[in-house]
């Protein structure tokens, strides 16, 4: 039995009354929850528009729409990031391009996305980048050269609401409020920061793009756009659209847990601290580059980094010793490119992101573990390694 998973949620009995409630209304869907959910994003995320959807995949999707995203155009994204964030982009049937990755740290790097954006063969549209485990890109310098190629910049900011970044100048702005992209995707799934159960948003400040935005989150479904022949019930569609709205149950879950976001930040980055006072002295283990300078990292996963092939280890069997334990572990994540769908000839160029994955190793990481809890998971780690090593 898995007594410490590698992530969990945590239900309040606040938010059990919000649901209770939320079900008691006359509406559960399209009802006046969601808009105060939304405009509750708005304020957190320091942004002018939130529209909220029922999942992270749903709103890259709407997102890539929105933008234009076709058949022929081509969206350039980290390899290192789950199927949702390429897989958005083949519904819109594009392109889809990987760029390399920092080994130290599994993010995008700017230097390589201007190398693949040089390469207007590609015709590349959109740049997403996933700010992996919490851990935020370079928002400021991939801005400059997405500006300079006329892209869109996206950012899937599943693993970071809230998280601070900090510019050259020491000027700081919270993701989510799209200081240097077109729009934000977050996910609100069961073991994210905060939950719905099932459920995601986007943000972004262009208006228009927000409008797009709601329209196709709703079967691209115009109401009293014409009042021919005085029908009060008259609708039409000019385009397509899906149904990835949020019922009104999903979104009274994430209103309440919006209001602890705050404090879910400081207890992941204290339990993160716990973590780094028990491993950081084990030789064998590593963090990765600038996981723990203060406030930029929103510690969706807490990933180790061990060199497996130098120590002559396998992953595979240091994760069933932690499971024996009753410790679940997890790896983020398979590179894309080794997906059958998307199965990459070139593995060449892709060396940081190879790396990365064969070192990486995510430990349980979420609200409610404590000091006992974390010593109790690194020493089980360190013995199982040192035992291992013999």
């Amino acid at each position: 039995m898995i007594k410490y998973p590698y992530a969990r949620p945590n239900v309040t009995s606040n938010d059990v009354i919000a649901v209770v409630k939320a079900m008691k209304n006359q509406f559960l869907t399209d009802g006046e929850i969601i808009k105060s959910f939304e405009n509750d994003l708005s304020k957190a995320f320091k942004v002018k528009n939130s529209i909220v959807c029922n999942s992270g995949t749903a709103a890259l999707h709407l997102i890539y729409k929105s933008l234009g995203l076709k058949k022929g155009d081509g969206i350039l994204t980290t390899p290192i990031t789950f199927l949702a964030t390429a897989n958005a982009a083949k519904m819109c049937d594009a392109n889809v391009y990987f760029s390399d990755v920092d080994p130290n740290t599994g993010l995008m790097i700017p230097e390589l996305i201007e190398e693949k954006l040089k390469n207007k063969k590609l015709k590349i549209k959109i740049v997403t980048i996933v700010h992996l485990g919490g851990r935020i890109c370079n928002l400021e310098k991939i801005s400059i050269i997405t500006k300079k190629y006329k892209c869109f910049l996206v950012e899937d900011a599943c693993h970071a609401p809230g998280a601070i970044y900090k510019t050259r100048n020491k000027q700081t702005t919270r993701v989510g409020s799209c200081k240097y992209s077109i729009a934000s995707s977050f996910s609100f799934h069961a073991i994210k920061h905060i939950t719905m159960g099932e459920g995601g948003c986007i943000t972004t400040n262009n208006d228009n793009l927000s409008k797009k935005l709601k329209l196709k989150r709703s079967h691209s479904m115009q109401k009293n756009k014409k009042n021919i022949f005085n029908k009060p019930w008259y609708y039409e569609i000019e385009e397509l659209g899906w149904n990835y709205r949020a019922s009104e149950i999903n979104c009274a879950l994430g209103r309440s847990q919006l209001k602890r976001l705050s404090k879910i930040l400081k207890t992941r980055e204290k339990i993160a601290e716990l973590y780094y006072k028990e491993l950081h002295k084990f030789k064998y283990i590593e963090f990765p580059k600038n996981a723990f300078k203060p406030n930029s990292n929103a510690w969706h996963l807490f990933t180790i980094l061990i060199d497996f092939k130098k120590y002559n280890l396998k992953r595979s069997n240091i994760i069933m010793q932690l499971e024996k334990k009753g410790i679940g572990s997890q790896v983020h994540y398979i590179p894309i490119f080794n997906q059958p769908f998307y199965k990459t000839k070139n593995k060449e160029n892709f060396n940081g992101s190879l790396e990365y994955y064969e070192k990486n190793l995510s430990l349980p990481m979420y609200e409610t573990l404590n000091r006992e809890n974390v010593k109790f998971i690194s020493n089980a780690l360190k013995k199982i390694i040192t035992k291992s090593l013999k």
